[in-house]
């Protein structure tokens, strides 16, 4: 889909007037980031999408926005001036980031608008997963061990130095476990840096660079969060969610909503708000992945200063009365972060990654039997009759995620073990007939 370039003199005088709320400005908008613009419109602010063009663009998202609704659309070429000068025309008071290939860009944007927003100064800090070690262990605050290089040869001597033998190698600045490698041996790694180094990421990166880091071992959560600057400046940061992240290996199995109170929530709010003050996160929304490893505590894997990825917000809001993207516009628009959730019951809340083990096509009797389970409430993912999926390794390769709630854990528990025997008893047809 061809998406025009919004020049000054297209815009209007129309398009320029400021709603209520004035006018949000969505980084590449795409992922959970295309959602913004129905929340932002919703609140009566305006909303203006800001992307790449095409050329520019992972793969992933090339020809996939869809330009209603917007106020505008610009289409940023890399002439910083140009595009910022686009969105003032447009009436821009606000600069969000849809998803992880918007984060520099909208942070530059802000500034150069002088809006509040993360100091682009430190944009490496909140993409690049060694700089964020770093920081925090120069902080102190517990992290892997990191190394970040474009040699081989350096890497393998760096893991030689290491009390423990298990690492990880992975992009700088990829997402979705996107080329993460588990090694325990310098042949492993060899075989890793060869398969990774130099190839484009699923962001759109190069891999010129990789990093190495220890691997934790541990139990896995994923902690939510909005920030904003207080009236005499400080910012404060509003864990919104806490999830139990379920995994074999890079497969994700199944995420887990968790009370916020309790030992481990505690520990990993408090953890979290201390890295996202190391990493420079002032405003907006943040999505940390954390390991809390036994007799050591939480430790960060990455921070992604953007919504939570690969989920259906609509579901959220219909099982806990929020979600990221609905807290991460309050934030945006009042300066207030929290989580903007009715006063409720507590409900189970999870969601199942589907795990397609080989090539095919999803089967239309069974695909029916697994989206009307009484538990499921929204699903992202492309789960059509007959559709095609590809073998799953990673989270950009499944074929769908699952929202699941009810007021039963046990109803959950059921749900997500015949979805997993749906998987095996034929949900993926090899080939293309039905």
């Amino acid at each position: 889909m061809a998406v025009p370039t919004l020049h000054t003199a297209d815009t209007g005088t129309d398009a320029a007037v400021s709603p209520t709320y004035g006018v949000v400005a969505v980084v590449a908008p795409y992922g959970t980031g295309k959602h913004y613009r129905d929340e932002i419109l919703a609140c009566g602010a305006g909303c203006v999408a800001v992307t790449p063009s095409d050329r520019l663009l992972p793969p992933m998202y090339r020809g996939s926005l869809d330009p209603s609704g917007y106020t505008g659309v610009v289409v940023h070429d890399g002439d910083l001036t140009a595009t910022a000068d686009a969105l003032q025309a447009l009436g821009v008071t606000a600069v969000v980031a849809g998803t992880e290939i918007g984060v520099p860009l909208a942070e530059t944007l802000a500034n150069r608008l002088d809006l509040p927003g993360n100091d682009p100064q430190t944009s490496d800090l909140r993409r690049n997963k060694a700089a964020m070690a770093a920081a925090l262990l120069a902080a102190g605050i517990d992290a892997p061990r990191s190394l970040s290089t474009d040699s081989l040869r350096e890497a393998l001597a760096w893991a030689d130095l290491q009390p423990d033998g298990e690492f990880v190698l992975k992009p700088v600045d990829s997402a979705g476990s996107d080329g993460v490698r588990f090694c325990s041996s310098p042949a492993e790694i060899r075989a890793a840096w060869q398969h990774l180094h130099q190839v484009p990421n699923a962001m759109g990166g190069s891999n010129e660079r990789l990093v190495l880091q220890e691997r934790l071992r541990g139990t896995q959560y994923v902690v939510n969060s909005v920030s904003g600057p207080s009236p005499s400046g400080f910012t404060r940061h509003a864990v919104t969610e806490i999830w139990a992240d379920h995994r074999t290996g890079l497969l994700y199995d199944r995420l887990d909503l968790l009370p916020v109170s309790g030992l481990i929530p505690l520990m990993l709010s408090r953890y979290t708000t201390s890295v996202l003050d190391v990493l420079g996160v002032s405003t907006g929304p943040a999505h940390t992945e954390l390991m809390f490893v036994p007799r050591r505590g939480p430790v960060l894997i990455e921070t992604g200063a953007r919504p939570e990825g690969s989920y259906d917000p609509a579901a959220m809001r219909e099982a806990t009365g929020s979600d990221h993207v609905r807290d991460a516009v309050y934030a945006t628009l009042t300066g207030r972060p929290a989580r903007v959730a009715a006063r409720r019951p507590q409900r189970f809340v999870t969601k199942v990654s589907l795990v397609a083990p080989h090539d095919g096509t999803l089967d239309k009797r069974l695909l029916q039997t697994l989206l009307t389970l009484p538990t499921v409430c929204g699903h992202v993912g492309a789960l059509t009759p007959g559709a095609p999926v590809v073998r799953t390794v990673d989270l950009l390769t499944s074929p769908g995620r699952l929202t699941l709630a009810s007021d039963s854990a046990d109803a959950i528990t059921a749900s997500h073990a015949t979805i997993r025997a749906l998987e095996a008893k034929g949900l993926y047809v090899v080939g293309t007939s039905q």
